[in-house]
């Protein structure tokens, strides 16, 4: 008898997991609702596919012919699973144009004295040469502090640069925030646009590659949503459940308020796509997991190189909740991916950088 209503209630828990699963891979596939509420459900999304995952399991022991429903859509999500794991044997190391890309967390200009061997280690990373493009976001520089001479010492390596910023901080240093990209390749073209929050926005360059052509590289931070987990936990292990409650709501109010910018910012960003007369690589940081509509309407019009060649789970945060990846590359038509990697190893900021291999295929566009 409990067996038969245990089964029963497995069913009925079964149907409406699944309906709803479907119901989110109906809003990251077409984007029907360009909402706020949108992004909310995508996040899930990871959620309700494992415990498709469980439930399938659970009914290939209990009555198989059951679990054909959860596994169909599970077969029917595949593309978000490529979003969540790339499995690609390790290759060889890869001749072709080197894109580095990293969110350096301001270098800390708002706290340096508590953080100055990270700023004396992320000043070292830059100004070495990872790769022949490296773009940077939340890129800090001060000419009148040693330290922060950030533009000068990348330069050493780099003789081409482009440099977008908003007004100078109002604390307590007073440098320029913004974004910043460094070419060892000419740079014929650049623009750039903050957005409303203080260090996001987007930066275009047009890099001449010689005979390889030109490619237009676009460097992008989205709205920040200064989501702060731990701040919840801290809370919940301190027996403060009104602060924790307190925290959880102002992490909604920051994630409506995101996903809001995020849809008008991201309709920028697809315009100067569509309008290179170049092929196209993007990176940045998304403040926004692969399910979301950020990452869905640009993969919509590009193919992102993690999924493409990358490995693993390819996390770039490092810091709490710290298993998921905002930080991204996609590149467009004429170009092809040979490597991505996450250098995990490089733990100075609150983000890992992240770089990818790409041979370009064009030919260089008349001018």
């Amino acid at each position: 008898m409990l067996k038969k209503i245990g089964t029963s209630l497995l069913w009925l828990g079964s149907l409406p997991l699944c309906m709803y699963t479907l119901l989110l891979y109906l809003l990251g596939y077409s984007l029907v609702i360009e909402h706020w509420l949108a992004g909310f459900l995508l996040m899930t999304m990871p959620i309700a596919m494992f415990l498709c995952i469980i439930v399938a399991i659970s009914w290939l022991f209990i009555r198989p012919a059951r679990a054909i429903l959860p596994i169909i859509v599970l077969a029917l999500g595949f593309v978000f699973i490529r979003r969540t794991v790339s499995i690609h044997k390790d290759s060889p190391p890869r001749d072709g144009l080197k894109v580095l890309s990293y969110n350096l967390y301001g270098l800390y200009a708002d706290n340096y004295l508590k953080n100055v061997k990270k700023v004396d280690s992320l000043v070292s990373f830059m100004s070495r040469p990872h790769a022949d493009i490296q773009c940077f976001q939340e890129f800090y520089n001060w000419d009148e502090m040693r330290s922060y001479r950030t533009i000068k010492s990348v330069s050493k390596n780099y003789d081409y640069h482009a440099f977008t910023q908003s007004k100078k901080l109002k604390s307590p240093n007073q440098g320029l925030i913004g974004l910043a990209i460094f070419s060892k390749y000419p740079i014929i073209h650049q623009e750039g646009e903050m957005f409303e929050n203080q260090s996001n926005g987007y930066l275009i360059a047009d890099i001449d590659l010689g005979k390889k052509g030109v490619v237009r590289i676009i460097n992008f931070q989205l709205w920040s949503m200064g989501i702060r987990v731990n701040r919840v936990m801290g809370e919940v292990e301190s027996q403060d459940y009104e602060e924790a409650k307190k925290e959880s709501r102002n992490i909604l109010t920051l994630l409506k308020k995101g996903f809001e910018h995020h849809i008008d910012e991201v309709e920028k960003i697809e315009r100067l796509v569509d309008a290179s007369p170049y092929p196209v690589i993007i990176c940045g940081d998304f403040n926004e997991t692969p399910y979301g509509l950020a990452y869905g309407q640009i993969r919509g019009r590009m193919n992102n190189t993690f999924e493409e060649v990358g490995h693993g789970f390819g996390y770039t945060l490092n810091r709490s909740p710290w298993w998921v990846r905002i930080d991204n590359q996609f590149f467009g038509e004429n170009i092809c991916p040979l490597d991505f990697k996450v250098h995990s190893d490089i733990t100075y900021s609150d983000h890992l950088p992240i770089s990818g291999i790409y041979e370009i295929k064009a030919k260089e566009v008349e001018k």
